[in-house]
């Protein structure tokens, strides 16, 4: 019999407090590996970049990719972080130092769906001694985003169901990279009884020991770093699989490099240098506030409105995170205000449906003031008043307004938003409104830092 073991993590999300630890811990394991001329392989599932820590921000990522180069791991796939955070340009050139190949096989240049880029393979073999190792890599099919950013995605089922066919039949294991979340593993598991490992990723779950379903082992490690993953594959002499088995390691116990806490503010402080350029100077501050209006959210508004030539920018006030000034104001000072990987997005709605958003707004707004929400493309602490300029409702008459009037039912309303409301559940009428423009690549620190340097120049 012989043995292959996989080592995984997946959407660490720039969480490089827990860094020290996992790359102390690999590192020890390829080199045991190695010595002992055992067979292990390394990977990474995707959203290891977050674009909330200033030195991936700083670097567009490529400082998250020289950490994976320093174990170095032997294949990753993308998430939706690298995918849809990063500019067309700027994702091209994310893999250009990397050490290892990039397994997505459902991304692609044009529309036709035929080309891929130099870095990007479908799949990959992995020769491991005398066995062969397929990797199909697949991600979450964000289309608008996507198409917006200049790029194409399909449908992965069928797109793995295609790579499996290219496969050559001397293949021993087949393994899928899948950052496309545990509800998809779980019906590819069932539809596709050919894979024999999926390492999951994207919905943050879980998985301490594993699931079989049918044919296939599904594995897991969370979120953010908090856990790595560990899958054990065992071949009979005839090189089938006869055993494969999952465990997790929780990083908060494994053992703490001497340096840990210099490594972790080294991160921070190398990331900070990295965006100490001046944007203006103000010559007063700018405040924030969580629970009201405020000068940054007026600002902002109008910012957004005008990049976005909407009638008027539904937020919560828990995305501005600092005040800004007075005096000079630096890239990472309006990083640090806006930390958070949102683009924004205009839903072009009709008067009723405006009608039913302010109704779901105010319904909502006392139970969301001190809501503490996590993800989302959200990274602040609590999610604070939901402002929408414009619109209001009148209690006693239990009637939305604009302006202070009733609606125009018949009217469009081009009300600019980003994706927290757009993909978390907290106003069910977005979902329902089908026109959605996708304002990509920029980020709303992108857009402040437009409005800023045109007002203060």
């Amino acid at each position: 019999m012989k043995h292959l073991t996989i080592w995984h993590t997946n959407d660490i999300h720039s969480h490089l407090e827990h860094w020290p630890r996992i790359f102390a811990f690999l590192k020890g394991k390829k080199l045991a590996a190695q010595k002992k001329q055992e067979q292990a392989l390394f990977f990474d599932i995707g959203d290891f970049i977050d674009r909330v820590h200033p030195l991936t921000e700083g670097t567009y990522g490529k400082a998250n990719i020289d950490l994976l180069n320093q174990v170095p791991y032997d294949a990753v796939t993308i998430g939706n972080n690298e995918g849809l955070t990063l500019s067309h340009q700027h994702l091209d050139q994310l893999y250009e130092n990397a050490l290892f190949p990039v397994v997505c096989c459902n991304l692609y240049l044009d529309k036709k769906k035929t080309k891929r880029p130099s870095w990007l393979k479908p799949f990959v073999l992995q020769e491991v001694e005398d066995k062969k190792i397929a990797l199909i890599g697949a991600t979450a099919p964000f289309s608008e985003y996507y198409t917006a950013l200049d790029w194409e995605i399909s449908e992965p089922i069928a797109a793995i169901h295609e790579q499996i066919r290219h496969l050559p039949e001397s293949v021993d294991a087949i393994v899928l990279l899948s950052h496309l979340g545990l509800p998809t593993d779980k019906e590819i598991a069932m539809t596709i009884p050919e894979i024999d490992v999926i390492l999951g990723s994207h919905t943050h779950h879980l998985l301490e020991n594993g699931e079989i379903i049918g044919n296939t082992l599904l594995a897991a490690a969370g979120r953010w770093g908090e856990y790595l993953g560990k899958v054990e594959l065992v071949f009979a002499e005839t090189g089938k699989i006869i055993a494969k088995t999952a465990t997790t390691f929780k990083t908060a116990d494994l053992p703490e490099p001497t340096d840990e806490n210099n490594q972790i503010a080294g991160f921070f402080t190398k990331g900070k240098s990295q965006l100490s350029e001046k944007v203006v100077a103000l010559p007063k501050k700018l405040e924030h506030n969580w629970f009201g209006d405020s000068q940054i959210a007026d600002l902002f508004h109008v910012a957004a409105c005008e990049w976005a030539k909407a009638d008027s920018f539904l937020t919560n006030a828990g995305i501005y995170m600092t005040d800004l000034g007075p005096g000079t104001v630096t890239a990472f000072d309006i990083h640090q205000l806006l930390p958070h990987p949102l683009n924004l997005i205009v839903l072009t709605m009709n008067g009723l449906e405006l009608e039913v958003l302010i109704q779901e707004i105010h319904r909502k707004q006392a139970e969301l003031l001190h809501f503490p929400l996590k993800g989302f493309g959200f990274r602040g602490q609590v999610f604070g008043k939901i402002q929408l300029k414009r619109a209001s409702f009148d209690q006693e008459k239990a009637l939305a307004l604009w302006d202070n009037e009733r609606i125009a039912i018949d009217k469009t309303y081009r009300i600019v938003t980003h994706d927290t409301f757009v993909y978390a559940p907290f106003f069910p009428i977005i979902k329902e409104i089908k026109q959605k423009e996708v304002y990509a690549p920029e980020l709303l620190r992108d857009i402040l830092t437009w409005k800023l340097k045109a007002i203060y120049g």
